[in-house]
């Protein structure tokens, strides 16, 4: 008899997708259940539509978040090697400080290390009020466009993907407690499932805290406000740390002239939309960074109104106490025990740790589910 060779995968945010695509080149069967998917409209349930996003490592110390950086960062150069119309591209940026300290030092250091290029500014090159900062290249990712792209590679590889609003990882499984499945995208000749996966893969993000056999309590929000700016005279990223603890950053998309401008880092704040106080206090932080956000010939008096405002936008990033969580489990339903591969609890680094995140599920999946082929 042939191995069971069949994978579901919860969830179709960039790591989902990602992981997604991972298990079906290693010769697995994938279906993705999730209850948003790319080419829906916009959603505070769907995090992955309001990213940035960008490649800037926050690693540090950490090994394995390490790994996950930079094996992400190689597969989106390979990918812009094999596949020039991928929707990423490469830009450099600039990072300001207003104070040099330990915790600024280490972070640069770890820059240094991850992106060759890297070089601090000479004082003749900062802004006044900047004591210190660096230029370096990465790659930055267009949203709109990436996230159909996954989804497209995923159905052409062989994927399937339904519809449906899920309870349980459980509910999966149990022919009395399945909720109603549509297949995506409609109309589709997607046939059912078997409905016994040989494993499933949770790439819940957020939705780890709410399913009823997952309920991670270590998961919680962290609530970023951006504004998407158009300004098709910004070729490149730019970051500047204040004082303060705050950081504005400017991330240019691909080709449609608009830019990300942020934002916020607030845990535990549930707001599903921008707040008037926040987006003008992005807006005068901007300004202040980087005047030349401004129109030309409006940067003079650096009035806030005179930014072109696309959208306010709101997200909530995926945090988890402790970090991703790469681990298996085991459910077991009636008289069967599944496989349960865990990859979720990314924050704001679901992007730059999307594809290798997507290989060590892969590899976690490979280990408790046999390919004799």
């Amino acid at each position: 008899m042939p191995p069971n060779l069949d994978v579901f995968v919860i969830g179709a945010g960039v790591v989902g997708l990602s992981t997604a695509i991972r298990a079906l080149e290693a010769g697995f069967n994938v279906t993705i259940f999730a209850e948003t998917f790319p080419s829906d409209p916009k959603s505070i349930k769907y995090t992955s539509c309001w990213a940035g996003a960008n490649h800037i490592s926050v690693a540090t110390t950490n090994a394995l978040l390490h790994r996950l950086e930079a094996d992400t960062l190689s597969t989106f150069l390979e990918l812009m090697k094999d596949q020039p119309l991928v929707p990423v591209m490469i830009r450099h940026i600039k990072e300001h400080a207003e104070v040099s300290g330990p915790v600024y030092q280490q972070q640069s250091d770890h820059i240094a290390r991850c992106y060759p290029d890297f070089r601090p500014l000479d004082s003749s090159e900062l802004p006044e009020g900047v004591v210190c900062g660096g230029i370096f290249s990465t790659i930055f990712i267009d949203v709109p466009k990436y996230l159909p792209y996954l989804m497209n590679r995923f159905i052409s590889l062989g994927g399937r993907a339904f519809r449906v609003t899920l309870p349980s990882v459980s509910a999966l499984v149990s022919e009395k407690d399945r909720p109603s499945l549509a297949a995506f995208p409609a109309p589709s000749t997607n046939e059912s499932p078997s409905f016994d996966p040989a494993a499933v893969i949770n790439c819940t993000g957020l939705g780890a805290i709410s399913l009823e056999d997952v309920l991670d309590a270590n998961v919680y929000p962290t609530r970023g406000e951006v504004l998407i700016l158009h300004a098709p005279w910004i070729d490149h990223g730019m970051s500047y740390y204040y004082e303060d603890g705050h950081i504005t950053y400017v991330i240019p998309r691909q080709s449609d002239g608009h830019v990300i401008l942020g934002g916020t880092f607030q845990p535990d704040d549930w707001h599903p939309t921008s707040r008037a106080e926040t987006v003008k206090m992005i807006k005068e932080r901007g300004i202040h960074a980087y005047p030349e956000l401004l129109p030309p010939g409006k940067r003079e008096n650096r009035d806030i109104n005179d930014l072109e405002v696309v959208e306010e936008c709101v997200g909530l990033r995926p945090t988890r106490k402790g970090g991703v969580r790469l681990e298996v489990t085991s459910l077991t339903v009636g008289d069967k025990s599944y496989p349960i591969v865990h990859n979720y609890g990314h924050g704001g680094a679901g992007y730059q740790s999307s594809w290798g995140s997507a290989k060590f599920a892969v590899d976690l999946l490979k280990s408790v589910v046999k390919n004799d082929d």
